[in-house]
């Protein structure tokens, strides 16, 4: 029988699941190993520290959250990365609670970059162009948090039942309602 050949992206995966069951701290050299039912020589092989890993796994959960906020929900910006971001913590439970609920200090610059995604000038322009600078952050910043409050209750308290009722469809018009509420009208 032929040696498995344990490559980065494997590691890096297993890492990532078991930051999804466990958590980031609990992700180590050990646990990966018996992830991958093999011992820690190939992970040291393609690493010099778990925690080149570990930022190797940062950079994992930065392209899934990406994937969702520029997913293709809605052609209005906004509203599209409102969506996704919902649609992430609804998916990948563990991961929205890892970046966004339980913030340790190497997941804060993606929770930053997550918000300053939403609030850039070229966003607020083109999601509401009758408004001012200033308007459109302060309609964002509302915005921010009713979608982080209703994507922590998607991810945290909904059984899985309800989750399966919580649609793309459900979470855009439960979003586009909420805009209406606030008047956010011109919300793209």
């Amino acid at each position: 029988m032929p040696k498995l050949k344990f490559t980065k992206e494997i590691i890096v995966n297993a890492a990532y699941d078991i930051l999804k069951e466990e958590g980031f701290e609990n992700i180590s050299a050990r646990k990966i190993a018996k992830k991958l039912n093999c011992s820690t020589a190939p992970i040291y092989f393609n690493f010099e520290t778990v925690e080149e890993v570990k930022k190797e796994v940062i950079n994992l959960c930065e392209k899934k959250l990406n994937k969702y906020l520029y997913g293709n929900y809605s052609q209005r910006k906004i509203l599209n990365a409102s969506i996704g971001f919902v649609i992430f913590a609804r998916e990948e439970k563990e991961l929205f609670k890892t970046i966004f609920l339980n913030i340790t200090e190497r997941f804060k610059k993606l929770y930053n970059e997550t918000l300053d995604y939403l609030l850039t000038q070229e966003s607020l322009l083109l999601s509401f162009p009758n408004l001012t600078f200033e308007e459109g952050k302060e309609i964002i910043n509302k915005l921010w948090y009713f979608i982080f409050g209703y994507a922590t209750l998607v991810c945290t308290s909904f059984s899985n039942e309800e989750k399966k009722n919580e649609t793309d469809k459900v979470i855009e018009e439960k979003i586009i309602g909420m805009s209406k509420y606030f008047k956010m009208e011109n919300f793209k």
